[in-house]
């Protein structure tokens, strides 16, 4: 089939017609074929082109090919944008990851800018096939073999498309030297010193060899994969619904899966709220999940996320820094309300003081006086007419998950020495059989919507 015909099938599927985008060119030989491809559609369907390129200051040619893809698209009516990414801030190691960072942040601010829905990369099916068998060499998830997708979201309100997945590039060649089209070669492709060139130079050729087809066969089982992984995702998230709570997910409803789904869901849990996971992370989160030993733990994921067991349920979040729980500590003064946050407030009033329904009360007396409230410390204890108790065995035993106890707020006079666990457990020293006289209470109120 003719190439022009083809390409203009496959820009009718990703249906974006005459809208406007940005195309990413180094002036190689497949952005210069997407660029003249794109220019040579239909006026009906032709799209409002920005052109992109970046210098990444790798190569002294890179100077020289920058300056006539600006001429190009001076010639041909093109909006152009173009951007150094300077030598001294590359990294010592990495540079090819930091690289395309530094450039599809670029693609994004122009995007951003101008209103820009499309962004189009000129991947080929070659580029494909050398990204799935680099894959495969260094292992990892299986959802990781889906390799290049066609179109994809970006930005998370825009597209990503490469039109030109579908083309060899050998036919790309071709057509460039049929249309006496003008591109460059980077001289770093021709060396052997980076696994994707050695799989281009070595692996690649031998496998067309064997098959000449061999393109066009990865890319069935790439769509195969595809499909495949979204019927998957599907039927999981379904699985997923079935455990969510407002807290977590039902540890004892997963406990009943087959092995399958427990890894499938872990897997999609994770990719959900921190990206993919690795298969030794999968198998730590199930022997946590099964030890019946640890009602609780955590597992470090990526960055400030860890999974979490917290006795019947599981989970994935981002861990409290000390300083987001804060030493927060407020002196208590007769009659007023202290906000502890927009949902909650405490105070001290006389004895006799009418409460709410709902209300949590501790009843003091005024040889405790002044009282404090704070939120619980490494080594508090609860005072009680048989001794001190440990604040946190107290809320271990009632089952408070690990990630909540240093939210408890207490309350303490100024020795710091506690008096009540709010809404756990309270003091006995001043129950009223124990002391002559109740003379304050300290009220802990629910606020649901009330005037304040």
């Amino acid at each position: 089939m003719d190439l022009n015909l083809k390409f203009k099938q496959i820009w009718e599927q990703l249906n974006i017609g005459q809208q406007a985008v940005l195309v990413g060119v180094s002036g190689g030989v497949d952005s210069m074929v997407l660029l003249d491809l794109l220019g040579q559609l239909p006026y009906s369907i032709r799209p409002v082109i920005h052109v992109a390129t970046v210098d990444h200051c790798l190569r002294p040619e890179s100077v020289q090919e920058t300056e006539y893809v600006r001429q190009y698209c001076l010639d041909h009516d093109l909006n152009f944008h173009t951007i150094q990414w300077p030598k001294h801030t590359h990294p010592s190691a990495g540079i090819e990851e930091a690289g395309r960072h530094f450039r599809y942040r670029f693609f994004a601010d122009i995007m951003t800018s101008f209103g820009i829905k499309h962004l189009l990369t000129a991947h080929h099916a070659d580029d494909q096939a050398e990204t799935f068998l680099m894959k495969l060499i260094r292992g990892g998830d299986l959802s990781q073999l889906k390799g290049i997708q066609f179109q994809r979201s970006f930005m998370s309100d825009r597209y990503l498309s490469r039109p030109l997945l579908f083309f060899a590039k050998k036919s790309l060649y071709a057509y460039a030297n049929q249309r006496q089209l003008t591109f460059f070669e980077d001289q770093t492709n021709s060396s052997d010193e980076f696994l994707r060139n050695r799989i281009r130079h070595e692996v690649v050729p031998l496998l067309k060899q064997e098959s000449p087809h061999f393109l066009e066969h990865l890319n069935s089982y790439q769509q195969q994969l595809n499909e495949l992984f979204s019927v998957s995702k599907r039927s999981l998230s379904k699985l997923i619904t079935d455990i969510s709570t407002p807290e977590g997910y039902r540890t004892e409803t997963w406990l009943m899966w087959p092995v399958a789904e427990k890894k499938a869901t872990l897997r999609l849990i994770c990719e959900q709220q921190v990206g993919e996971i690795n298969e030794g992370q999968v198998n730590e989160m199930i022997e946590l999940l099964e030890n019946e030993r640890r009602p609780q733990g955590k597992i470090d994921v990526k960055g400030q996320k860890v999974f979490y067991k917290n006795y019947h349920l599981f989970g994935v979040k981002t861990v409290a820094q000390p300083d987001e729980i804060g030493t927060f500590k407020q002196r208590l003064t007769l009659g007023q309300w202290v906000d502890l946050s927009p949902n909650e407030k405490i105070g001290l009033f006389p004895a006799g003081t009418l409460t709410a329904e709902n209300d949590d009360v501790l009843e003091i007396t005024a040889e405790f006086l002044p009282l404090d409230v704070r939120h619980r410390l490494f080594g508090d204890k609860l005072c009680t007419s048989i001794g001190k108790q440990k604040v946190k065995k107290i809320l271990i035993d009632r089952k408070v998950p690990a990630d909540q106890r240093a939210k408890v707020w207490v309350v303490g006079n100024e020795n710091n020495e506690v008096l009540w666990i709010v809404g756990h457990k309270k003091s006995n020293l001043s129950r009223q059989d124990v002391n002559d006289k109740i003379h304050y209470i300290v009220i802990y109120r629910k606020i649901s919507g009330e005037k304040r």
